[in-house]
């Protein structure tokens, strides 16, 4: 006699009676190695009679409780789920998945990857921002009688400063934005927010209403101009939301300028913080209009008036403890746009200066902690230098 029929992978035979062997199961999975942050996800048990579902560890086959089969037992052929809770350590963990019946057993070892090493913060003093605080390397002098401002922001379990910024109620923008960057600071954990919003800091009346870019009037529209760039602070939405207050913005020329020479001058100084313990950056933008000269407006979405700039120039003290370039770890770098129509988008030193000349242009101290640091010699040669002649700024 013939016996005809196949139960999936437990193939049926003929015995005495005309009753079916029970076979030892089997197990589907689609990945054995799961992400850090956890989730659910399907294996297949392919069966003949009733099976159970054990999870251990490797090592000692002790029960574990981070990942859970749901059913945990069944009979024949199943789709079961493994939920996998967030793995909070740094350290990878496996289990032995076993999917058994009467007649045998199938095992599998599911890992999961531990969560990505938070980068540690470069030392820094006063890591949390206080009222008035004036104790960060990356600030110049504040004007008697200007207001300042500071956010902060929280990266893994450590709160610090985002940026901070002086703000000027007449001409509605910043004029200067400040803010350390580094590998800890400007990881890319999170897309641009495009969170448009008011600062919380200052009442609207006082600050440009930016959800749609600056009015020209009747002749188009300016960009919405980042001092501190969106693509600083990805560490979180919190921190990168932060970028697109209307404090942090000023009215640019879009074609010829903010979308060309002055992005690449953004990624230059990306690039030179990832090469750096910590990069310390002052953007700024100049109104200097000369006698005669009109005065450029643009309005933000209330119809405010905010003055157009002239210039904008970004500063930057270089701290790398291993450098061989500057003094005492540190070295300075300036550089000067004016607000204009660029016909290349190409950075080079031809548009730098010291921090000095930057100083004497703008009548502003820069990096006024730092003699603390290195004292005012040291300080001296560091913003004297001329970072035209020094290659590392433009390899």
């Amino acid at each position: 006699m013939i016996c005809a029929g196949v139960v999936m992978l437990a193939l049926s035979s003929c015995g005495s009676g005309g009753k079916e062997d029970v076979l030892p199961p089997t197990v589907e999975v689609k990945t054995t190695m799961i992400e850090a942050e956890g989730r659910s996800q399907y294996i297949y048990v392919k069966a003949s009679s009733s099976w159970k579902i054990t999870l251990t560890s490797v090592d000692g086959g002790a029960p574990v409780d981070w990942i859970i089969a749901a059913p945990s037992s069944g009979s024949g052929n199943t789709d079961v789920t493994l939920n996998v809770a967030a793995n909070e350590s740094e350290q990878e963990r496996s289990a032995v998945l076993t999917v058994e019946n009467s007649a045998g057993k199938a095992s599998k070892t599911i890992s999961q990857k531990g969560k990505k090493p938070e980068i540690k913060p470069d030392p820094d003093p006063t890591p949390e921002p206080k009222p008035n605080e004036t104790g960060w390397l990356e600030l110049p002098s504040v004007p008697a009688g200007t207001d300042f401002f500071a956010h902060s922001m929280t990266i893994g379990s450590v709160k610090t400063r985002n940026y901070s910024f002086i703000w000027d109620y007449d001409n509605l923008v910043a004029p200067w934005v400040a803010y350390p960057l580094c590998k800890w600071n400007m990881a890319s954990n999170v897309k641009r927010t495009n969170a448009w919003a008011l600062d919380p800091l200052l009442p609207e009346s006082k600050q440009p209403v930016l959800y749609r870019g600056f009015s020209k009037g009747n002749n188009g529209w300016y960009a919405r101009g980042h001092q501190i760039p969106s693509a600083d602070r990805l560490t979180s939405y919190e921190s990168n939301a932060m970028t697109f207050y209307g404090t942090n913005m000023t009215p640019q020329i879009q074609e010829g300028f903010n979308g060309d020479i002055w992005a690449t001058l953004e990624g230059m100084v990306r690039s030179w913080a990832n090469k750096s313990d910590t990069l310390y950056v002052v953007t700024g933008c100049v109104i200097d209009y000369k006698d005669g000269e009109t005065v450029k407006y643009a309005l933000d979405n209330n119809g405010k008036k905010v003055t157009v700039p002239t210039a904008y120039y970004k500063v930057v003290l270089r701290y790398m403890k291993s450098s061989t370039v500057g003094y005492s770890g540190y070295s300075a770098c300036a550089v000067w746009l004016d607000h204009k129509v660029y016909s290349t988008k190409t950075i080079d030193s031809s548009y730098s200066m010291s921090v000095d000349d930057l100083e004497k242009r703008l009548n502003i101290d820069f990096f006024v902690n730092l003699p603390a640091k290195v004292g005012e010699e040291t300080t001296a040669r560091i913003e004297a230098e001329d970072p035209k002649d020094v290659t590392w700024w433009w390899r």
